[in-house]
């Protein structure tokens, strides 16, 4: 056993530590633990600092934090008075706390700064204040995972127990974190900043990377204070106010990025214009030109989207570049005989075992009108209701089972716009500031979006018209006089009516062909002008809300292959972060040490034990400190 070995052997088990956790923590076996102590080799004694300083409870923590002049739970009433004259920060420090509300959200420490929390706060600086940089960040993470999902919510919470969970008296009010985001948004460019994470997260995960999948998502606005564009919302099916969200999320439904748009624009648009540049240059391990010229076949990535983005000129332009896609096939009507389906079992990303019923046949596609032609794989799920789904790709080197488990996988995207609407509240205003859109942006001509609209009503009802003149027509039976001259007279005033139609018809046509489809948005008129709700200062806490969501998709992978139930493993932690614990600072031997009260259920217990063995592996020291942290389960 090496003299390191036994210098943190004998630092655990001064600290507190019993010889059955030290084992765990060291990966050392009991037995050589034991063997070791009794050969004189490690020798176990309790360090004692002397006086110590006794823990807080909870109540004293609530007389306390109510009896403050500065403010509810201000108590570092020397350090807030040293911080508005010198702008110098206030330290992060630790004292012994029992009890301590909601601080298993301390848990979530080491996947939020993995995730890239802290790791570009110099572009912020400089920054003064009472709460550092560092702190500010951690509150608005640890607001997020608690569910709190507006800065008004924070109120909602005792400000003094989550504050003393991050080393200080407490959490800042809403006011102060409101002008701490204007100030960040001020200084920092917050599109950079979130463009360098997603970048830092396609490279961290490769095997995901390679395969993404793209959807929109509207941001209702029900406000009053601009004209905001309508647009068709398909969870509620109607057109309402708003702007768009296009997420860049892997097959585990973890986003990377966001690009938002409130001029109403194209989905294939969107994806040739912000996304791609974006992904050629991010996406790690991309095949070289020389492999793609070796092998026709293969490709740099793969989309995967759903039909709204059918389009084989699109497809093919795609191609062109060594991107392919897989998405829906429209317009299916035909079935193909059951003889031709093979049942196919892989496992999905997860570890689930998947079972298809899949066929597969080339199809070449080709706009009507258009040059442009593509081959394409047409593969085909059957249901056992016989209902055969159809999917369209142009990868050529996965399995026909893989195209069916990615494309099918698209859903995890659709869960994370729920999960994360109902629980980050990602779709709230955070501020009423608006912003200017460039007079250079190009949208839909009002004009001529009236005159199609017009035109879609008149041939909506011509064909009314035509369908109703086929149908008159005489039987073979004789008819009398006054009857067939009223007979004659209804569909002469129909064919009337059907003319006027095509004239009116054909005059909007040659309206449009005169009316630019798409003009800028300074040649809008000024009743018809709006300005984005969507401000940088939403765009910071939904970057900091993505963090906070990858965080714990991280932890649910650590405790999922010990559940019974995988599925519910975010629900777990959602109890994890809401419960209490207690912190014991140890400055002489530089460990903050987190006792986590216990769960309803041993079972639970079970599996936060090994979350909290696999977090301290970790080694991560409280930001501002050389604390490193320390998680347990509270002592029977």
């Amino acid at each position: 056993m090496t003299d390191e070995k036994k210098a943190e052997i004998q630092q655990l088990y001064s600290t507190g530590h019993t010889k059955e956790e030290i084992c765990k923590i060291t990966g050392i076996k009991p037995e050589t633990l034991k063997k070791s102590i009794q050969l004189g080799k490690v020798i176990l004694s309790r360090y004692e600092t002397g006086e110590k300083e006794e823990a807080l409870t909870k109540s004293t923590r609530s007389v306390l934090d109510d009896n403050q002049l500065m403010g509810k739970a201000c108590i570092n009433v020397l350090d807030r008075v040293l911080s508005s004259k010198t702008g110098v920060p206030s330290p992060v420090e630790f004292k012994g706390q029992i009890d301590l509300h909601q601080a298993g959200v301390l848990l979530s420490l080491p996947a939020l700064l993995a995730n890239g929390l802290l790791k570009y706060e110099d572009d912020f600086y400089p920054d003064t204040g009472y709460y550092s940089l560092s702190s500010v960040f951690i509150s608005l993470a640890y607001l997020a995972l608690l569910r709190i999902k507006t800065l008004a919510q924070s109120s909602s919470i005792p400000s003094g127990e989550l504050g003393k969970a991050m080393g200080l008296d407490r959490i800042p009010e809403v006011k102060t974190l409101r002008e701490r985001i204007a100030l960040f948004c001020q200084k920092a460019d917050i599109e950079h900043w979130g463009r360098k994470l997603s970048k830092d997260w396609l490279e961290s995960h490769p095997a995901l990377s390679g395969i993404l999948y793209i959807d929109g998502h509207v941001n209702i606005y029900y406000g009053q204070k601009t004209n905001m564009p309508k647009r068709y919302v398909s969870r509620l099916r109607l057109c309402m106010s708003g702007s768009t969200d296009y997420w860049v999320n892997d097959s585990l439904g973890q986003p990377f990025f966001v690009v938002n748009k409130a001029v109403n624009s194209s989905m294939i648009e969107v994806i040739k214009r912000d996304i791609i540049p974006r992904l050629d240059r991010d996406i790690p391990d991309q095949p070289s030109n020389e492999e793609l010229e070796a092998e026709p076949k293969l490709h740099r990535f793969m989309l995967v989207f759903d039909r709204e983005c059918y389009s084989p000129d699109f497809f093919h332009d795609l191609w062109e570049e060594r991107i392919a896609i897989c998405t829906y096939n429209k317009n299916v009507k035909d079935k193909w005989p059951d003889e031709e389906f093979t049942s196919y079992t892989e496992m999905d990303q997860t570890g689930k075992k998947q079972q298809m019923e899949l066929a597969e046949r080339g199809v070449l596609l080709q706009n009507k009108g258009s040059n442009k032609k593509i081959w394409a794989r047409e593969i085909r799920k059957k249901l056992p209701s016989g209902h055969q789904t159809s999917i369209l790709t142009t990868n050529f080197m996965l399995s026909t089972i893989l195209i069916g488990i990615y494309m099918f996988a698209r859903w995890s995207q659709e869960n994370f716009f729920k999960y994360v609407m109902e629980n980050f509240g990602i779709d709230t205003l955070v501020s009423y500031m608006r912003e200017k859109i460039s007079d250079t942006t190009l949208l839909i001509n009002p004009e001529y979006r009236d005159m199609e609209n017009q035109q879609r009503k008149l041939v909506s009802k011509l064909n009314i018209r035509k369908a109703k003149f086929a149908t008159m027509l005489l039987g073979q039976d004789p008819i009398e006089k006054n009857k067939m001259e009223e007979f004659l007279r209804k569909k002469a005033d129909l064919n009337t009516e059907i003319t006027s139609l095509e004239s009116e018809i054909n005059q909007i046509k040659q309206k449009k062909k005169q009316t630019p489809r798409k003009i800028l948005f300074s040649q809008l008129p000024e009743n018809q002008k709006f300005d984005n709700v969507i401000n940088q200062r939403k765009l910071f806490l939904d970057t900091v809300k993505i963090i906070a969501y990858r965080a714990e998709t991280s932890m649910a992978s650590i405790i999922k292959p010990s559940m019974s139930h995988p599925d519910e493993a975010r629900k777990l932690l959602q109890q994890v972060y809401k419960t209490d614990a207690n912190i014991h600072p140890d400055y002489q031997r530089k460990i903050l040490t987190v006792e986590l009260h216990r769960m309803n259920y041993w079972k639970d217990d079970k599996i936060v034990d090994e979350l909290c063995r696999q977090l301290n592996e970790t080694q991560t020291k409280f930001p501002g400190t050389d604390l490193t942290v320390f998680y347990k389960l509270v002592s029977s």
